[in-house]
């Protein structure tokens, strides 16, 4: 892989790059949150299940109304009752959960609140966060702002029907990274087979970008895919030959004893937009099926053994089939982001549970990650966010002359 110019003395971003809302956006009125209550009450009481309490825990786009029935009652049966409800009141984004203390009920609120990129980065959850790999994806009920470590992750896979979200979080993602860590400490490989998702990050060739000398910044052909990731899987064995000579175990240590003698690994951080075009082949001849599987190969080779050695991978489809999202993508990538499905049968084979073919849209996500499952609204970066972001990039190397 290509080597890129790096610089100890590099600036961070600052956050007032970023677009600024009104915070009163987040607040879901009294009467809103009052009347709900009451609606479900009688909702669960028609089907004879009473309860002793019910409490909301306001979200941005959904708020959650915990229930405490008097006797105990499945979830399945509160599920029947309310999906009946919810046609009848016109609800969307139902959904019912089982909780520790209590059964949950997600209902959307009347009026949608966004959650900027901006609001979830200053954070003390993300500022404060000593994960290797922070990214802030959004917020869940009681406006709570999630952070997960994607060096724990250790690679992710991003699924759902098309313009539900799926761009916008990879975006919060690569933010996230940026606002987190400087060239030195971060490389990103963009694979964008339909050549218009990451059109924007190729400006940051030289800094944050790897890539295969003499090809683009942003790997759009199935032939560079296969050559790029080929690259990454002989950097993972390089990376793993310095690791056995020096006797250590992982990327973490290592940069620990090479920050007092230079050398220091990068994380690299390779994201693919939709894996189904790779995945499945683009002809019926010998030659595309052999790319194809040479392709998913490569990428199980990089999910089963990059996380010692600071290689992480997203995918992204829009085609959670089964023929895409495989047992071995299943066992490989544990952490998901699930935006709306349109079905339950796509659900199940991003998650393992139906559900997202309920959620609203715009970026409500389901988000599941060691074995824990969370529904948050995720955060927004708009493209002009984004081009100013790295413009910023271009600039701080315009002004040191590189």
């Amino acid at each position: 892989m290509e080597k890129e110019i790096t610089s100890t003395d590099y600036q961070l971003p600052p956050l007032e790059l970023l677009n600024e809302y009104a915070a009163d956006g987040n607040v879901v009125p009294e009467e809103e949150i009052a009347g709900k209550i009451d609606a479900v009450s009688k909702a669960l009481a028609n089907g004879k299940v009473q309860v002793k309490d019910i409490k909301a825990v306001p979200g941005p786009a959904v708020t959650l109304y915990k229930v405490y029935p008097e006797r105990k009652v499945t979830v399945s049966k509160v599920r029947s009752l309310m999906e009946d409800a919810a046609l009848d009141l016109h609800w969307k984004g139902v959904c019912v959960v089982a909780l520790d203390d209590s059964i949950g009920i997600e209902i959307a609120n009347d009026h949608r609140a966004l959650v900027p990129i901006r609001s979830a980065l200053s954070d003390d959850a993300f500022r404060n966060s000593e994960a290797e790999l922070p990214v802030a994806i959004g917020q869940t009920f009681g406006n709570k702002t999630v952070v997960f470590d994607l060096a724990k992750a250790p690679h992710l896979l991003v699924a759902g029907a098309t313009k539900q979200g799926k761009t916008v979080a990879i975006n919060t993602i690569v933010a996230s990274l940026l606002y987190s860590k400087r060239p030195e400490e971060l490389k990103f490989v963009f694979i964008d087979p339909k050549g218009c998702a990451f059109s924007a990050y190729g400006r940051l060739e030289g800094q944050y970008l790897v890539s295969i000398p003499g090809e683009s910044p942003i790997v759009q052909t199935t032939v560079q895919a296969d050559k790029t990731i080929a690259a990454l899987c002989e950097e993972m064995e390089v990376r793993y030959s310095h690791l056995g000579g020096c006797g250590i175990g992982n990327i973490v240590e290592y940069n620990k004893q090479a920050s007092t003698r230079g050398g220091r690994w990068p994380y690299i951080v390779t994201i693919v937009d939709e894996y189904a075009d790779l995945a499945i082949p683009a002809g019926r001849d010998k030659e595309s099926r052999n790319m194809s599987h040479s392709i998913t190969e490569s990428i199980f080779r990089l999910a089963q053994k990059g996380r010692a050695v600071g290689i992480h991978v997203i995918l992204s489809t829009q085609r959670p089939s089964k023929k895409v999202i495989t047992d071995s993508i299943k066992a490989t990538f544990p952490t998901r982001i699930a935006v709306r499905t349109v079905s339950k049968t796509d659900s199940r084979t991003i998650l393992g549970t139906p559900g997202t073919e309920n959620l609203i849209g715009s970026g409500d996500t389901v988000f599941q990650t060691g074995g824990e499952t969370i529904r948050l609204q995720g955060a927004y970066i708009s493209p002009d966010e984004t081009d100013r972001l790295v413009s910023y990039f271009v600039s701080h190397n315009e002004a040191r002359g590189i």
